[in-house]
């Protein structure tokens, strides 16, 4: 539990993920980090109780969530779970990201940080932007093409579309790119010599890099979830299409 006494520039500094749970509220650490968070709540009218719930939450989430546990849902299933982490990444993780990089300022910090934080702020946005490029173009390309499989093999109705999408696609070459895909955070890993800190990196930063390493582990455990789960399932299920395929072509 949370002490709510406590001013928020504490609470973020034992807990690094807090302050993205706080910037969901409406509450900024960097502005308001001398305010306790019973302070600030009350000066925004908000309660205390759904911001703590909400921490407990993710704290049982990181504790609790085995990806493998996946490999037991449909492939819809498992696109739904993925289509959501999509969301988040692109609402919250990566608009919250943006915040701290901007309120990082550079004029306190060492001329290596200051260096540090100047290509930062001009690299972020755009691995933001590529970043979203990528998800939507999984969306629209390889995971349309997924649901296309399932459904012409469970449902029976599209084989014609799977039929002239199988034309276009093959899962195994999807496969190989999207295990050359893997590591996006390559960049920002090396621009930041791994996210290293010292005792003098103000709070900010700190925060900062603590939230782009939490990143990268939930895109690595995405990864897992697509190339240990879904492409193996997806690559059984365009077997099948196939042998449908032929056995129809047989019969006419």
């Amino acid at each position: 539990m949370l002490p709510r006494n406590k001013r928020l520039f504490e609470l973020v500094a034992e807990n690094h993920a807090l302050g993205a749970i706080l910037h969901v509220f409406g509450i900024d650490f960097c502005q308001h980090g001398h305010q306790t968070l019973e302070a600030i709540c009350r000066q925004k009218r908000i309660s205390t109780i759904p911001i703590l719930k909400e921490w407990e939450s993710m704290r049982q989430q990181e504790r609790v969530f085995a990806p493998d546990l996946l490999k037991n849902y449909a492939v819809d299933a498992i696109i739904d779970y993925l289509k959501n982490a999509h969301r988040i990444f692109m609402r919250r993780r990566l608009p919250y990201m943006q915040h701290l990089v901007e309120n990082a300022r550079a004029d306190s910090l060492s001329p290596k940080m200051q260096e540090i934080l100047n290509d930062l702020k001009v690299a972020f946005p755009l691995f933001a932007e590529d970043f979203i490029r990528h998800i939507l173009e999984e969306e629209n390309s390889t995971f349309k093409y997924i649901l296309l499989l399932d459904d012409a093999l469970y449902h029976r109705g599209g084989l014609g579309k799977a039929f002239f999408a199988m034309q276009k696609h093959t899962m195994q070459s999807i496969a190989i790119k999207h295990h050359h895909d893997d590591d996006e955070m390559q960049g920002i890993r090396e621009l930041t010599h791994h996210y290293a800190t010292d005792s003098h990196t103000p709070l900010v930063v700190r925060v900062l890099y603590s939230e782009l390493q939490r990143f990268e582990k939930e895109l690595q455990i995405h990864a897992a979830i697509e190339n240990r789960i879904l492409l193996p399932k997806a690559l059984v299920l365009e077997d099948k299409v196939k042998r449908l395929l032929q056995e129809k072509a047989a019969l006419n």
